[in-house]
């Protein structure tokens, strides 16, 4: 894979990450309410779940997955029911610290940015379209792939530490109990309305 080859698939998916979406969205207002280090552990699940597309894509696995269909609308529909009931407990929540406790919301943060991107079987049909147009299946080495995660992690993880960054200084202007638990409604609200839109696309 050509340098040039590197850079314009770095391109292609940082355009992609900077698209407000519904996981920007859950990170900016999970960073908003519990700081930085949850926009952090959300990315890490986002990152693995393209991590899976990626490495299902250059494997030749990619149409096989795609076409499994009953397999993704299973998948689709546990995450999203994961996705709805957090977003409710979340905005029905009066104890904000339980949620807030450090032993939970790093495996919480980390999965829930992981279900939203795994929950998207056209995330593995955006791999298939794009990677043909920089890379040559034919003579893909390991140092290639192992590139190809780096454009992933700096391109989609650059963006959203960038978005919970934004969250984190948002916040610092909203330092009100009130205002905090408006934020932690509209998060309630953005997750909820996430696994909604999740369960009822084509």
């Amino acid at each position: 894979m050509t340098t040039e080859g590197f850079i314009g698939l770095f391109i292609s998916m940082f355009i992609v990450a900077v698209i407000p979406g519904p996981a920007v969205f859950s990170i900016v207002t999970t960073s908003m309410r519990g700081g930085f280090g949850r926009g952090f552990n959300m990315t890490l699940g986002l990152l693995l779940a393209d991590f899976v597309f990626i490495l299902l894509t250059i494997s030749g696995l990619g149409v096989i997955a795609e076409s499994i269909g009953p397999l993704f609308t299973i998948i689709k529909y546990l995450c999203a029911a994961y996705l709805i009931w957090m977003g409710l407990t979340l905005f029905f929540s009066d104890n904000e610290q339980n949620y807030q406790n450090k032993s939970v919301k790093a495996s919480s943060d980390f999965f829930t940015g992981f279900t939203l991107t795994i929950s998207n079987p056209k995330a593995i049909a955006f791999y298939i379209a794009l990677f043909p147009a920089f890379i040559n299946f034919s003579v893909i080495t390991t140092f290639d792939i192992l590139m190809i995660m780096m454009c992933a992690v700096f391109a989609f993880g650059a963006a959203n530490l960038g978005y919970a960054y934004l969250g984190v200084k948002a916040s610092e202007m909203i330092n009100k109990p009130a205002k905090l638990s408006i934020i932690q409604k509209c998060a309630g609200t953005i997750l909820t309305a996430t696994g909604i839109s999740i369960a009822v696309r084509a």
